[in-house]
């Protein structure tokens, strides 16, 4: 109830206005019970950031080495910032979230680490040790998310999800 009701009032009004008061009053909670889970509004944040990053994880996980794995994590990932785009802008941006940004980065890199880590990619990036090309390849894609929540782009999750495909596939040199 209480992740609802934080994520509900972020769509509404950005996290900095937002009071623990505001949100036990959505959640129709005392704010006691709000004090037995959390110390306060950004613990709460941190656990659903983290929460967000797991789900997303095992969804990844359980697809396996499925072909289109990689596209429908993507899309998933981008319907859902663009969802809660107050969330991603606090965990791409905001100093305090960094270790969830990086446990993002680390779900990105073991989305990749297939398709990276085979013998012909590596000898067309001359060696190259795979951990650098998860690295090169998570930190463009959150690149791409970045700059797609700066504009409110318009550009469906289908699209961003098939464009980084695309370019993922060109990396890979193979379409």
């Amino acid at each position: 109830m209480l992740r609802d009701a934080l994520l509900g009032l972020m769509q509404e009004r950005g996290f900095d206005s937002i009071s623990v008061q505001d949100i036990t009053e959505r959640a129709q909670l005392n704010r006691s019970t709000f004090y037995q889970h959390y110390r306060d509004k950004d613990e709460l944040l941190t656990h659903v950031m983290r929460d967000m990053i797991l789900e997303l994880s095992r969804r990844s996980h359980q697809l396996g080495d499925s072909p289109d794995r990689l596209h429908r994590t993507l899309v998933e990932w981008f319907q859902h910032a663009a969802k809660h785009p107050e969330l991603y802008h606090l965990m791409l941006g905001r100093s305090g979230m960094r270790a969830l940004s990086i446990q993002l980065r680390k779900l990105l890199e073991q989305l990749m680490n297939l398709d990276m880590g085979r013998a012909e990619v590596s000898a067309r990036f001359q060696g190259v040790p795979v951990p650098v090309l998860n690295r090169f390849m998570a930190s463009a894609y959150m690149g791409v998310l970045e700059w797609w929540l700066d504009r409110r782009t318009l550009h469906p999750p289908e699209d961003m999800a098939r464009w980084l495909g695309t370019l993922t596939a060109m990396m890979n040199n193979r379409r």
